[in-house]
């Protein structure tokens, strides 16, 4: 596999990510969806542990990363992969997990 076949697999691979984290973030602010999402987890037994793990990445990880990566890339574009994106990313993931503690 060449490394544009592989930029590409990676980054559909993080919209993919990203797309389940702003799924989550949906389950944990509206109401209604979290309270199903509670009486629906138990029905996927030991997997939900996996399904955790995945969310967690997706929310904490992946979501904040992709929108400080197409931010950067629209607005500062001199910028892109610079120390300045890193540390911005760094605190954006580290801004998420405390704004969603808030919600818990």
């Amino acid at each position: 596999m060449n490394k544009n076949t592989r930029l590409g697999v990676d980054h559909k691979m993080l919209n993919a990510m990203a797309l389940t984290g702003v799924i989550g973030w949906v389950l944990l602010v509206v109401p209604d969806l979290h309270f199903l999402y509670k009486h629906l987890i138990p029905a996927l037994g030991s997997a939900k542990y996996l399904a955790f793990l995945i969310m967690g990445i997706a929310m904490f990880l992946c979501l904040p990363i992709l929108l400080i990566r197409k931010i950067f890339n629209r607005l500062i574009p001199a910028s892109c992969e610079s120390l300045i994106e890193r540390l911005m990313m760094g605190l954006a993931c580290v801004l998420s997990i405390l704004l969603s503690r808030s919600f818990m």
